[in-house]
């Protein structure tokens, strides 16, 4: 009998230690990056299961998602790139196009992120009133979902729009920071602090980023390109033209680069599920165990750090 009792009991503690989260990100491309990892990580974290969907259209603003909304998105305009991902099942995901409003008013979550476009985050003239509108209408279709709201980053320092705004990486996440947080302040939403964690990145990396010529990139041959290294935002890589078949080398400032992808997905778990990076197991192949650590120490700072704007 005692052992029946302690077996029941241990039971019983694991259950209430499990955790399931059904999360919808509504986005962009700053947005779908952390599905590279999340799920994984997710996974090799004992109790903890994620159900993931992601929403997203490329560049898509606040304004442009509660216009999609506001025209009820036609049935005919399936304009969403949609992707479901179970940390319970690594090995199948589904992806179509579809209605975000079909989501919004058929599924369940227990979380829903927002966010603005990045060429928008700097401005809060672009966030309202779209964003008053989307959030009304979220919660009109997910009353009981926790609404969060996902502080994006700023662009690599060798940005061309850095150069034609006339302002630093530096100044573009204070900007954005000061958005997003008039945002939450507003909403009473919480910041998951994408964008916090990509500064602390770039304060304590030993490998500080160097800037590439045009000039100089022209001189590179294929398979050859700069070094990523020193930043967690911007990549340089190789891409063949479709029609003439030539690969070019692109320089890609504003996206997350495979170490930006982890980091974000590692601060999105912990965040998600109170967790901290220690008992995170899951590590890309690709990866170095010593820069995967270090980025989840960034990750973590990020979490433990961040002053949420709403709580002030």
């Amino acid at each position: 009998m005692k052992k029946i009792f302690l077996l029941s009991l241990l039971l019983l503690c694991i259950s209430l230690s499990a955790k399931e989260l059904r999360v919808l990100a509504i986005g962009n491309s700053f947005s779908v990056c952390v599905k590279k990892n999340l799920p994984q990580i997710t996974a090799s974290v004992p109790g903890c299961r994620i159900i993931l969907t992601s929403a997203h259209i490329g560049g898509c603003s606040l304004e442009r998602h509660w216009n999609n909304i506001d025209k009820a998105e036609k049935k005919s305009d399936k304009t969403y790139s949609i992707s479901i991902l179970d940390s319970s099942d690594l090995k199948s995901s589904r992806k179509f196009r579809g209605r975000l409003t079909d989501l919004l008013e058929k599924e369940k979550y227990h979380i829903i992120t927002i966010q603005q476009n990045s060429v928008n985050s700097i401005d809060y003239s672009t966030y309202q009133p779209y964003a008053a509108n989307l959030i009304a209408y979220i919660k009109k279709c997910q009353p009981q979902a926790e609404i969060l709201i996902q502080q994006t980053w700023s662009y690599r320092r060798d940005s061309g729009r850095l150069k034609k705004w006339n302002i630093t990486n530096a100044e573009m996440f204070d900007r954005l920071a000061d958005a997003y947080g008039k945002l939450a302040k507003e909403t009473g939403f919480r910041i998951i602090p994408a964008g916090y964690a990509v500064q602390i990145f770039r304060a304590e990396t030993q490998d500080k980023f160097v800037a590439v010529s045009d000039a100089a990139l022209k001189k590179f041959k294929y398979p050859d390109c700069p070094s990523n290294d020193g930043d967690v935002a911007g990549m340089f890589f190789w891409k063949k033209n479709k029609k003439s078949g030539e690969l070019k080398l692109v320089r890609d400032s504003h996206h997350l680069n495979p170490q930006g992808e982890y980091m974000q997905a590692a601060l999105w778990f912990c965040f998600l599920f109170e967790k901290t990076v220690s008992e995170i197991k899951y590590v890309p192949e690709k990866m170095d165990p010593a820069q995967a650590a270090f980025l989840q120490k960034c990750a973590q700072r990020a979490v433990d750090t961040f002053k949420q704007p709403s709580a002030e």
